[in-house]
Parts: C-alpha cells; sequence; structure tokens
C-alpha cells in the first residue's frame, strides 16, 4: 500500500485525535507553519509521510507550536504501517507576543526551537520513542541554537542550548489514540545552562537528575512552559 493510499484511509482520524489535544489546550489557528520547498528534497531529514509543518494554538497567556506530520500515517517496507514515529513534539511559551502571525513565530527563538527539534526527531526516527520508554524524559543538546543575545549567560553555553524531552502534566494528553498506533505528545522545555549542566556532571547521575528536574518543574509551575526569564531550579 503508497503512502498515499494509507494516508488517504487513515489521515482524517489521525488529525482529528492530534487537533483535538491541541484544541482542548487552546484555540488553534487555521494556518499552519510549512514550507515553500519540502526540505527533505534539499537534503534535510524526512519525515514519515513527506508531509512537514507545524500547528500553533493560542491561548490569552501563552502560545503552543507543535509538529504537525511525524505521526502521519506511514508504510514502512519491513514492518507494519504506523502513525509515523508514532509521536509529535510541541511547546508552549508565555514570551511571545499573543497576537504574533505564524512568520513571526516561526522565526522566533521558541519556533526554531521546537522545529529544530523536529527534525533532529525525523532524523533519528523510532530511536527517539525507545529512549523515552528508557528513561521517561531525555536531554538533547542542541548545537548552534538560536537564542536571543540577552539569553547567552543563563541558557546558552559554548553556543548550545540544552532541551528536555518528555515531561508530561495534565496541562496536556501524553498520548492520543491514533488509528495504527498510540501518538505520543511530547514536550520540548528549554533548560537553562545550569539545568543542563545539572543532567550531565552532578553526584545523581543523569537519570535521577532528569527526574529530579523534572519535580523541581513541577514544584516551580506550568511544567511544560519555556521561557527566557523563568528562574533556574538550579
Amino acid at each position: 500500500m503508497s503512502e498515499g493510499v494509507i494516508g488517504g484511509i487513515h489521515d482524517d482520524a489521525t488529525y482529528a485525535a492530534i487537533d483535538a489535544a491541541w484544541d482542548s489546550w487552546g484555540r488553534r489557528d487555521t494556518d499552519v507553519i510549512a514550507h515553500l520547498f519540502n526540505p527533505a528534497f534539499l537534503g534535510g531529514p524526512r519525515w514519515p509521510a513527506l508531509r512537514q509543518a507545524h500547528s500553533i494554538a493560542r491561548r490569552d497567556n501563552a502560545l503552543l507550536v507543535a509538529s504537525s506530520g511525524l505521526a502521519d500515517p506511514t508504510e514502512w517496507a519491513d514492518a507494519a504501517p504506523t502513525n509515523g514515529y508514532e509521536l509529535e513534539v510541541y511547546g508552549i511559551t508565555p514570551d511571545l507576543p499573543l497576537d504574533s502571525d505564524a512568520m513571526t513565530i516561526a522565526h522566533s527563538w521558541f519556533g526554531q526551537t521546537v522545529m529544530t527539534v523536529s527534525n533532529l526527531v525525523a532524523q533519528y526516527g523510532f530511536e527517539v520513542p525507545d529512549l523515552v520508554d528508557r528513561d521517561g524524559v531525555i536531554t538533547i543538546e542542541l548545537a548552534e541554537a538560536e537564542l536571543p543575545a540577552e539569553a547567552a549567560g543563563t541558557y546558552l553555553e559554548d553556543g548550545a542550548a540544552v532541551v528536555m524531552v518528555g515531561i508530561t502534566d495534565r496541562e496536556l494528553p501524553a498520548t492520543v489514540d491514533g488509528p495504527l498506533s498510540t501518538i505520543r505528545l511530547l514536550n520540548v522545555k528549554l533548560l537553562t545552562a545550569a539545568e543542563g549542566r545539572f543532567c550531565v556532571n552532578n553526584p545523581r547521575g543523569d537519570e535521577n537528575a532528569r527526574h529530579e528536574l523534572t519535580r523541581r518543574f513541577a514544584q516551580q509551575g506550568h511544567p511544560l512552559w519555556s521561557s527566557l526569564t523563568r528562574p533556574s531550579v538550579v
């Protein structure tokens, strides 16, 4: 079965399941962030069914950006069909003007962070959900991160930023039921440089340190949110 055929059968149910989660959080834009030319044809990572976009949802106090395409119904040569890599990633921030248009959001530090993680997930595929299954939450270093200059001392170290992927909170469901497989909704949270170091260089060990951070984020409030003004919990 070709991707076009399997998509024709299962796309609507996939989009409805994922969109319902974003709609439960805020007001979802009808427009999405998309590319004029598919990056997969320009040397970028190949998303499961080649559709590569990002959705936007809004509240009165925050914006959400989420990948759209990583869970598209996909036929594999060596495995049963799935909802793509069985996940979509998303981030939430209060930092951007709430009336920002899609282009402004896409070019912001926040949009670039979520989109960079989306492409890394596309590059590594099923390795990402396997790591989340094993570790619960994972950290990823983003080399040459695009953050404002004023964030350099707090959020950047040697030009790199660190994000935590997989924090869960009742603000959004951790999974939704896709027509072919369960789809994870993986949160992307920007860490301060001190928090990033805490995950690597501390006596607790990496896994315990990551879970200690998630505990502190829950105490801090809004554990799914990323902000350049958030006080470090380390």
